[in-house]
């Protein structure tokens, strides 16, 4: 996904669900580390990417609400969040602090990318509307 993003031509509400999604990733991260010592919690994680359909494919779309409008264009699906399989990997509870921290930088770059791609493509609209024609 991030790949569309920084080298495809993402619209701005491709940008902005990428952006909520890194919001909610965060959220759920560092819940994960808040509770690392917490015994028998279960680690949980943002599976976004996997509900987008492959480059190339067209999403399914479904109609879960009879007052959704009809489009062909839908919103991309909002992230979910899975608990991870049950068991304990540090005696207390299921979370890997180093994986968590792995998954915060990933999440971090991937975030600060996407928003500076966004407020250069605003920057962009800024110039253009202050250009003397």
């Amino acid at each position: 996904m991030i790949e569309k993003l920084l080298f495809g031509k993402p619209t701005f509400d491709e940008a902005k669900a990428a952006l909520d999604a890194g919001v909610v990733r965060q959220r759920v991260i560092a819940s994960n580390i808040a509770n690392a010592n917490t015994p028998g919690y279960r680690a949980q994680q943002v599976r976004f990417e996997e509900l987008l359909p492959e480059p190339g494919e067209q999403a399914p779309m479904t109609k879960t609400d009879p007052a959704h409008l009809s489009s062909n264009r839908e919103a991309p699906p909002a992230p979910r969040v899975d608990l991870r399989n049950p068991g304990t990997s540090n005696g207390i509870n299921d979370v890997e602090i180093e994986q968590e921290m792995v998954e915060l930088s990933e999440n971090s770059v991937h975030y600060q990318a996407i928003s500076q791609l966004v407020a250069g493509r605003y920057r962009g609209i800024l110039e253009a509307i202050r250009t003397d024609g």
